[in-house]
């Protein structure tokens, strides 16, 4: 690879993870804002069969659980949240603009596609990333 066309694709990298870490600093003000409004923001649901759990997303604090299906978790959160104030983590709208590729400067076709999705795949080291690109190790985690 020539020096331009790997310094195109580490801009590229380094692009997408700052558009990674905006994405989430913009969920994590968000969940903020409805944490400050009263909220209880929750995590969990159906795990297997007809057990179940809810967690509190910020503490990882098992608020509750059973097995008695859908019916038991209704009765269960509608007891433990009569003014309905908690709200699950999924349910947080936090980025209203459509999904857009990251343009892709000096990349050929969708390149640029292809390494947003390599950026994000559970199976890409970020220590072999942050080499890379130039960064440290916590930089790209953070942007993750």
């Amino acid at each position: 690879m020539t020096d331009d066309a790997t310094d195109a694709v580490r801009g590229h990298l380094r692009r997408v993870l700052l558009h990674n870490r905006d994405l989430k600093q913009r969920r994590l003000d968000r969940i903020a804002a409805e944490e400050a409004a009263g909220h209880r923001i929750i995590t969990g649901g159906r795990t297997h069969g007809a057990q179940w759990s809810l967690h509190d997303w910020r503490t990882g604090e098992t608020i509750a659980s059973g097995q008695q299906g859908i019916d038991e978790f209704d009765e269960v959160r509608e007891r433990l949240d009569p003014d309905d104030l908690w709200l699950h983590v999924d349910e947080i709208s936090f980025d209203p603009e459509p999904y857009r590729p990251i343009p892709a400067d000096g990349l050929p076709g969708d390149l640029g596609i292809v390494l947003q999705q390599w950026v994000s795949g559970t199976g890409t080291s970020s220590a072999a990333l942050a080499e890379f690109i130039g960064w440290t190790e916590e930089q790209v985690e953070e942007a993750r």
